[in-house]
Order: structure tokens, then C-alpha cells, then sequence
């Protein structure tokens, strides 16, 4: 026979799991930006409306629009950060890093920013970066990119509500 103890056990374990899957679920998507939240990263940047489904594919390729996330680690063994998953081997972090946007420049230096600045709420640094490596070096420095978005006319990068 269980005590009273123990059946006051058992009888919460279904609410102690309902509250642990409700703030997984809940903590998942308060790190995620919306498709208009990037957009209007990208456009305070001066990204024309002609590059936004091909940074949006980027996005939801690198990221799956999470801003808070790292990968495990590079070829290299650098690490990449944030919603545009820059490196820390060339652009985050780095000593000299740049405000310039002459491409030797960022090529040489990086950008001017830190690593753990790209995994905050606040994306616009992000989009800063990645939009002058974009205009240096074009879409192909990000691999999911030349993975994945060959075709991006499909209607989960369309951003005409933004």
C-alpha cells in the first residue's frame, strides 16, 4: 500500500512533466526570430528585396532562425555562432576586427564584433556582419547556401507580409 506521501508523488508526475515539455517549448521559440524580424534586420542594412529569399534560406538552413545557438566546431576548429552562424575563426572575436567595409579589410580583420554578441536577442550586429561578408564574398561563404538554396522560389521564403 503507498503511503499518502507516496501518492502525492505520483499524482504530481504528470504535472511536473507537463511543466518541463511546456518550458522546453517555451525556451525553444523565445530564441527564434520570425521571418519578418530578419527581414527587417537585413533591410535596415540596405539588402534589397532581391536578396531577401536567399538569406532567408541561409538562415533557416544555418540556424532554423535560432539566434542563440553555436555549432559543435569546425574542420578548422573554429566555431560558428549566431543566426547567420558567423566564425569565430575569421569574423567574430577577432583583435583588429573592422567597422570597414573595404574587403581586404574584412577579409584580413573580421568584423568588429564578439562571438557572444551574435547569440543575443538583438540581431541587427549579426545582419551588419554578415551582410558586408555577403557583399565581399558573396552567398557562397556560407556552406548550407551552396547546399541548399539553389531554388529558393518556394513560398517558405517568401517574405511579402514583411
Amino acid at each position: 500500500m503507498f503511503s499518502v506521501r507516496d501518492r502525492l508523488k505520483i499524482n504530481l508526475l504528470p504535472i511536473k512533466l507537463f511543466a518541463i515539455v511546456l518550458l522546453t517549448v517555451v525556451g525553444s521559440e523565445a530564441a527564434r526570430k520570425t521571418k519578418c524580424e530578419v527581414v527587417s534586420a537585413l533591410r535596415a542594412q540596405g539588402v534589397p528585396d532581391g536578396d531577401l529569399r536567399d538569406w532567408l534560406c541561409l538562415v533557416e538552413n544555418e540556424s532554423s532562425f535560432r539566434y542563440d545557438i553555436t555549432n559543435e566546431q569546425n574542420d578548422n576548429g573554429s566555431k560558428d555562432y549566431g543566426i547567420f552562424q558567423l566564425s569565430n575563426g575569421y569574423w567574430c572575436d577577432r583583435p583588429h576586427g573592422t567597422t570597414s567595409s573595404i574587403c581586404w579589410r574584412l577579409n584580413t580583420y573580421g568584423c568588429h564584433v564578439s562571438c557572444s554578441n551574435l547569440l543575443n536577442s538583438d540581431i541587427s550586429d549579426d545582419a551588419e556582419c554578415a551582410v558586408r561578408i555577403k557583399n565581399c564574398k558573396g552567398f557562397r561563404e556560407w556552406a548550407a547556401w551552396r547546399d541548399d538554396c539553389s531554388d529558393v522560389s518556394g513560398s517558405e521564403f517568401d517574405y511579402s507580409s514583411c
